[in-house]
């Protein structure tokens, strides 16, 4: 802003004064550390090695697995988990195994499954000894969410699983095939709804504290494009060579190279973090994985799972074919070569992520710079930031209102609850939301903002010092979040390192709207990682926020990734308020302020218990 000088000339604004209270030459020099560390990034970003090809053909035959997936899906359409539906495909798939004389053991155990509550699932674990003792895992799921349903769906993975069990079974004229290494054929239970029989695979096979590799089949008898999922239940990745090699085999037998996810979505991913395919669990647990899948024509994101129609036959035959493959190049592949660090795959190239964390951690560093030298001139000119301070407070004990209520809900029933596992898309609470609960659980935190909002209720025109006050607490308080989100979630800071820098403009923005303008950019990229996990999973912009309070009420986002967003949707509902022109300070700024809501309620407490 400038100020007229005698003979109509502007001068500007002195730094440090209320209309210009941030050090912008600051922040400017200091981001010339984030040069370094972009370099970084750019030097990480390598060729992914491929592992060999075996000189051995695979023996997998397309057409036997795609008798055996037609029979399944038409002599067991229904295979929702804990139904005799589903004890009958099991008792199926079994029996299919014990006629190739090869030994299966059963795993069954009890779970909570949101849609479904608790169910008993099965695991059913083929064991190929190998000459060592180290092992390749292929996991492919059982079950489906019914006949309506084809996306959860995955009769052409059982009948892979079985015809690539078939060519390690022995024969009557010639012994079985070894492997180097063991090799171990998973059928799951539960992976239409969420993966849980990954899960428990994960966490008590000791088979998958010696696996090298996974490889997961889901849906790959579709006629679309083939495609590969790489992301884990925590920030981590599959190794770079277990995805080249999976690419080429593919590639190979298909002629057209698998899709990746996008560099939007694996960031997005990696930040939540968040994995829709049974390699979640698995990466999770530290085991190098990927799932195979093709998606639908047209339509990249769709969830993974057979199509309602035909399964298209040659297309499973040449998966099948690069999954045996993939598996022989596992094989007699070396064992450091598969490792789970996290990483950004671009094509057939791929970044390291302790550099893009570098890159994230330093990209605070001029924000804070800039916000630490405004609060120290903050306090020098003497503003009144308690009031301030008081008035952010508020706002955090609402917002955590907000997470009770969120609680209340999931032991109301209301919101889904059950193992903490990634909800399908077509979970019932999204496709059939309850909405009578759904507006009490609103109606709820309308009235506790109404009871919570009556000390920082809009009731005069604060000064422009009390102005500068509210946005000085809040951009510190986004700095120190910044810092703990760093130290604990650093791939969290890609969704919100937007809001730091387009919020620190702030106090400059000329005008209203130019602070509206300012406010909403640094909404922009949250809400389009919303937008992208709807693409991912085919909802729509209510559906994907119904999604995401359900990803919290069962637990899979963790209470410390729920925390750290209340916490930045307070500091975003007072720059909001100041934006938009609704913020006055805690108690119109009386010092000492009088007892707000929360504290007559507790004082009242307090005398009671005296006179008891």
């Amino acid at each position: 802003m400038e100020a007229a000088r005698p003979g109509g000339r502007r001068q500007r604004t002195r730094r440090g004064t209320v209309d210009r209270p941030l050090n912008t030459r600051l922040v400017r020099v200091a981001a010339i550390v984030v040069a370094p560390a972009l370099l970084a990034v750019l030097f990480s970003i390598s060729a992914t090695g491929t592992l060999p090809r075996s000189p051995i053909d695979p023996v997998f035959n397309g057409d036997t697995a795609g008798e055996l997936a037609t029979t399944f899906a038409t002599e067991h359409p229904s295979r929702v988990p804990g139904t005799p539906e589903a004890e009958a495909a099991a008792l199926w798939y079994s029996e299919t195994l014990a006629s190739l004389r090869l030994a299966t053991d059963v795993d069954v155990w009890r779970a909570d499954i949101p849609d479904l509550g608790e169910v008993e699932l099965r695991n059913f674990v083929t064991v190929v000894p190998g000459q060592s003792a180290e092992t390749v895992v292929v996991v492919a799921h059982r079950d489906n969410a019914g006949v309506d349903r084809a996306t959860g769906d995955n009769a052409s993975g059982t009948a892979a699983l079985i015809e690539l069990a078939r060519g390690y079974a022995p024969q009557s004229a010639t012994p079985a095939p070894r492997p180097r290494r063991t090799l171990v054929l998973v059928s799951t239970d539960g992976g239409a709804f969420g993966g849980g029989g990954a899960r428990r695979f994960a966490d008590v096979s000791p088979h998958a504290g010696k696996a090298v590799a996974a490889v997961v089949l889901d849906g790959i008898g579709g006629r679309g494009r083939p495609r590969l999922a790489v992301a884990g239940d925590d920030s981590r990745s599959p190794s770079r060579a277990l995805v080249a090699t999976a690419k080429a085999r593919i590639e190979e037998e298909l002629g057209v190279e698998p899709a990746l996810p996008s560099l939007a979505t694996q960031l997005v991913d990696l930040a939540i973090p968040f994995a829709a395919g049974e390699q979640g669990p698995l990466l999770g647990r530290g085991v190098a994985a990927i799932t195979i899948t093709t998606e639908e024509p047209g339509d990249p994101e769709v969830p993974a799972g057979d199509t309602a129609a035909p399964i298209a036959v040659e297309r499973l035959g040449r998966l099948g074919r690069a999954t045996d493959a993939l598996i022989s190049s596992l094989d007699a592949s070396a064992p450091a070569t598969f490792q789970t660090p996290d990483s950004v795959f671009l094509d057939d190239r791929a970044a390291s992520g302790w550099t893009i964390r570098l890159l994230l951690v330093v990209a605070i560093v001029p924000f804070a710079l800039g916000v630490l030298d405004l609060l120290v001139r903050s306090r020098r000119r003497a503003l009144p930031l308690k009031p301030a301070g008081r008035a952010l407070r508020t706002r955090f004990l609402f917002w955590l209102y907000v997470g009770v209520v969120v609680w209340l809900g999931a032991v109301a029933g209301v919101l889904p609850t059950g193992d903490p596992l990634p909800l399908p898309p077509y979970t019932d609470f999204v496709a059939n939301a309850p909405l009578s609960g759904i507006t009490l659980l609103a109606i709820a935190v309308a009235l506790g903002w109404l009871v919570i909002r009556r000390p920082i209720a809009p009731s005069y025109a604060p000064s422009p010092e009390e102005r500068l006050a509210g946005y000085t607490v809040a951009l510190a308080a986004l700095g120190a979040l910044a810092v703990v989100v760093a130290l604990v979630q650093p791939y969290l800071l890609v969704l919100l390192i937007p809001s730091l820098y387009s919020w620190l403009w702030l106090p400059l923005a000329a005008g209203p709207r130019g602070r509206l303008a300012a406010f909403a950019a640094g909404l922009v990229v949250p809400a389009a990682g919303l937008v992208l996990l709807g693409a991912q999973l085919d909802l729509g912009p209510v559906d994907v926020l119904l999604y995401a309070v359900g990803l919290v009420s069962v637990g899979y986002v963790t209470w410390v990734t729920t925390a750290l967003w209340l916490a930045w949707a307070a500091i975003a509902a007072q720059l909001g308020a100041i934006a938009l022109g609704r913020y006055v300070p805690y108690m119109r700024g009386a010092e000492p302020p009088p007892p707000g809501p929360m504290g007559t309620v507790v004082s009242r407490a307090v005398r009671y218990g005296r006179r008891r």
